[in-house]
């Protein structure tokens, strides 16, 4: 569906089709499903103003991808409406990340916007003009009059809009997300966090195919990104081979000011975390193959390749940066105790394999990818997320509601005191994807 803003007429044709009744509701739906779909023309028709703001800080990769998602989530907002026809926001107050600000926009604020009846969004202090400039140039005010986007101290954020919202949208640590939830005791809570997100390359891996994609996981916004892998577990009889072609690839790989459009790794947004980053790679040097150095100042991060063998592993880290941290495995075995670790289970997202079974339990608890990675399969429209109560959650006060893949409508249909959307709670429990010949996603109940 690609649906012009004068396509009312059509819209509400599509909103009827859902089964949600006549009046005041659906004009309003349909209305705002022509207004996303006229954003996303707009959107379209200033890609290279939005490529100017987005480079400042990201990759021409990062910002052509999130340009593109950003469009396609728009395009596509019919799907929601099971979850949009009941929906209830009420007075919302949301904490961006610092990262892909187009998409987080969407996502987590004009989207739900559709539910509210006011929606405020803080960013990053480190990002808030950067957050600015690209919600200026994304004209997505104008078809999002409820979404307002705000410049104020955390401390100000809490006391003016989150302690008396109907529900809040955080996305960040888990820690902090506890440390707001304390405050907003009587909101609908929803967090959505990041997990290890580790690759499994096994011993029938086709690397010839699957390793481009398999290192773009990291490097995807110069290794700024809350999909990208915590680790990667590499099998005994291929480590050698991977291990050659990735030393190839980051010996060739451009680094520099993201202003040059094939620049992948640049400064990295938060030099906040990178103190703590030295220090790992100060425990790990012994292991470090390639790069390690990290540069506060500069606010830059080499391109590093750690490899230990999965016996000497000690903790994960969310890098946030180009470090490729690879642990060596020799069967089964030692998988299914990496998985079985607490510091996987309660963090627990997604997992990919390539050419290497796939641990039966880890279903219970993990969004399975065989042949492909988050980047190759997240779409705006479908839940993210995995199972791990450090990962993602909703909740209400005390009570979590729900662990489990969110999509922020569905969620506020389900718990926002509208009526359930018409798919079940279990249609989102469980969710395996598989990469065939058509690229088939696929939901395990």
């Amino acid at each position: 569906m690609n649906t012009g803003p004068g396509d009312l007429e059509a819209v509400v044709t599509t909103v009827r089709g859902t089964g949600t009744g006549d009046g005041p509701r659906l004009l309003r739906l349909a209305a705002d499903l022509a207004a996303a779909a006229a954003a996303a023309e707009h959107l379209d028709a200033h890609r290279a103003e939005l490529l100017d703001v987005l480079t400042r800080y990201e990759s021409f990769e990062a910002a052509t991808d999130e340009i593109g998602r950003s469009i396609d989530t728009l395009r596509n907002l019919h799907r929601e409406v099971p979850g949009l026809r009941t929906a209830r926001a009420g007075t919302t107050a949301v904490f961006l990340p610092v990262n892909l600000p187009l998409y987080s926009l969407v996502l987590f604020a004009a989207v739900p916007s559709l539910a509210a009846d006011s929606l405020t969004a803080r960013g990053p202090a480190a990002t808030a003009e950067w957050h600015a400039q690209v919600l200026a140039v994304s004209g997505l005010r104008r078809y999002f009059p409820r979404l307002e986007l705000v410049h104020t101290t955390r401390r100000a954020f809490l006391r003016d809009r989150v302690r008396d919202a109907t529900t809040v949208i955080f996305t960040g640590r888990y820690e902090n997300a506890e440390s707001v939830r304390r405050e907003c005791p009587r909101a609908l809570f929803l967090f959505e966090g990041s997990g290890p997100n580790p690759i499994v390359v096994g011993p029938r891996a086709d690397l010839d195919v699957s390793f481009d994609r398999i290192v773009t996981a990291r490097l995807f916004n110069g290794g700024q990104d809350c999909a990208g892998p915590d680790a990667y577990l590499v099998h005994t009889s291929r480590a050698e081979e991977f291990l050659a072609r990735l030393l190839a690839t980051l010996a060739a790989l451009p680094t520099g000011s993201y202003r040059d459009p094939l620049v992948r790794v640049g400064p990295v947004l938060n030099r906040a975390p990178l103190r703590d980053l030295a220090r790992r790679l100060e425990e790990v040097a012994h292991d470090v193959v390639v790069g390690g150095a990290v540069d506060p100042g500069t606010a830059t991060v080499q391109p590093t390749v750690v490899v230990r063998p999965l016996s000497h592993h000690d903790r994960l880290v969310e890098f946030f940066a180009p470090v490729f941290y690879i642990l060596r495995y020799g069967g089964p075995a030692e998988l299914d105790g990496f998985f079985a670790r607490d510091e996987y289970t309660s963090r627990a997202m997604y997992a990919s394999f390539f050419g290497e079974d796939v641990p039966a339990a880890l279903y219970a608890n993990s969004t399975v990818l065989t042949g492909c990675t988050v980047l190759d399969v997240e779409r705006g429209n479908d839940p993210y997320g995995g199972y791990g109560p450090r990962a993602n959650y909703v909740a209400r006060g005390g009570r979590v509601l729900e662990v489990a893949p969110i999509l922020i409508t569905a969620c506020l249909a389900r718990h926002g005191g509208g009526e359930p959307p018409r798919e079940s709670h279990a249609q989102v429990r469980r969710m395996a994807v598989q990469q065939g010949p058509d690229a088939v996603t696929g939901r395990r109940p």
